[in-house]
């Protein structure tokens, strides 16, 4: 049958749409496809870009879109600051319990820490206040191992912390380093002459009325020994059930948790030491304690000696039995407040095992001490923040490795090899020699992750 025009015509207009459309479609896909290449192309630039911060050594920032993992965090900050968030986990509740909703209500709880008679004097070093800081804690945040009345909120004084003399960068307290411990401040806990809200321990042990909304402590060195550390985390099991060496080195971490200058001067020092391309799983750590930490020695100011210090070559030896145990060993972190000590370890190193790549804490003040109330007067032009970040650099620094040998007398080592098993950069487990092998709860959390 014959067409007519007008069905010529609808028949063509029915085809010049498909085709407009077909060619609308075809470009829309088109540009959709160059959309996604530009995409890919933007992507592989970034990708590059960090390659070139990598292969330079340095670390590439996330961009807004991109949201690392806390995995991935602490993954690409093997020579840059690094510490565990407060934002989960144990942290997360020490500080929820730490930093109550209202500090001025009358349900808010205090344990005061006292400094000692005289804290101008006070010999006490950087993991020594920290190991008395831990079982503070938890004498506060389970409230005497009676978590029902508690928790109480704990609070140090404002005395002088004998390592913040001449701060620069806050008050001359813990604070001068660290963040503060709670939001609440000493204005928030009741006078020690108010006899109707506080209570006064004479002795560490003392019992006291649960129901005070201030509890000062005994001007000691010591703590109250707690049963249930567990008690406040609300986990099944109790202490039992759960890992002292977390909750211990939680702890550890809330207390030291740096300011953000301090991250800052640490993560400088970090990358200036600690090479890129380190390994911790073939990473031994030596955190040498010795100068005033020895019996005998002459050092002014200084804490008696408490250990008999061995001599280097036995140092050298604990090094030996993990490069027979682990031929893949190629890393050295060696750290030491003693100058001497250090130099002679390292060049003895050198001399024995060539192939060995020594890894050094660059811009250590080395002091001469651990004691903490004269810091400043043993290196000439250092001062006492700097013999702190020093310090923690240390500690940061064997937190990248896998084996260590240690003197568990000192809590400094013990300390910082607790810290590398909780928190450190290895991904498979710790191994200790101990020179001293110590029987104490410390130690035996740094050894083998568990008191024994």
């Amino acid at each position: 049958m014959a067409l007519t025009r007008r069905e010529h015509g609808n028949q063509a207009l029915t085809f010049l749409a498909t085709a407009i459309f077909l060619v609308s479609s075809f470009n829309f896909f088109l540009g959709l496809r160059n959309e996604e290449n530009r995409r890919i192309a933007a992507e592989n630039e970034q990708l590059k870009a960090k390659l070139q911060l990598l292969e330079r050594g340095q670390q590439p920032q996330p961009n807004s879109e991109t949201k690392l993992s806390a995995y991935q965090v602490k993954a690409s900050s093997i020579n840059s600051f690094w510490w565990p968030s407060l934002d989960s986990g144990l942290l997360s509740k020490i500080s929820h319990f730490q930093n109550p909703p209202d500090c001025s209500s009358p349900d808010a709880k205090f344990f005061v820490w006292r400094s000692l008679p005289k804290s101008h004097d006070d010999t006490r070093g950087l993991s020594a206040f920290g190991h008395t800081a831990t079982w503070h804690l938890v004498h506060a945040l389970t409230d005497g191992d009676q978590f029902d009345k508690g928790p109480r909120v704990l609070l140090q004084d404002e005395e002088l912390w004998p390592m913040a003399k001449g701060c620069q960068h806050g008050p001359e307290t813990r604070e001068c380093y660290f963040e503060p411990l709670s939001k609440c401040t000493i204005a928030n806990a009741n006078p020690m002459d108010d006899a109707k809200n506080t209570q006064v321990l004479k002795s560490h042990g003392d019992e006291y009325d649960r129901s005070i909304r201030t509890l000062y402590s005994a001007q000691s060195p010591w703590w109250r020994p707690i049963k249930d550390v567990y008690a406040f985390t609300g986990l099944a099991g109790g202490q039992r059930g759960n890992s002292e060496l977390a909750l211990v080195a939680a702890l550890f971490a809330y207390y030291f948790n740096p300011r953000p200058w301090l991250r800052e001067e640490i993560h400088r020092r970090l990358q200036k030491s600690i090479p890129a391309d380190l390994d911790p799983e073939r990473t031994i750590g030596v955190p040498i304690r010795r100068s005033d930490k020895c019996q005998g020695h002459n050092i002014e100011g200084s804490a008696k000696g408490e250990m008999q210090c061995h001599p280097l070559e036995t140092y050298r030896e604990g090094v030996e039995r993990f490069l027979q145990f682990d031929p893949a060993i190629e890393n050295l972190i060696v750290t030491s407040e003693d100058k001497a000590a250090c130099t002679e370890f390292v060049e003895m190193m050198k001399k024995e095992h060539p192939t060995l790549r020594i890894v050094l804490n660059v811009g250590d003040v080395q002091q001469g001490t651990g004691s903490g109330s004269k810091l400043e007067s043993y290196t000439e032009g250092a001062t006492n923040a700097d013999v702190v970040a020093s310090a923690l650099t240390s500690m940061h620094m064997h937190m990248r490795a896998k084996y260590f040998v240690i003197t568990s007398s000192s809590t400094w080592t013990s300390t910082v090899t607790l810290m590398a098993r909780a928190y450190g950069f290895s991904i498979s487990d710790i191994f200790v020699i101990d020179l001293n092998d110590k029987a104490n709860r410390l130690a035996g959390l740094a050894k083998t992750g568990c008191y024994s």
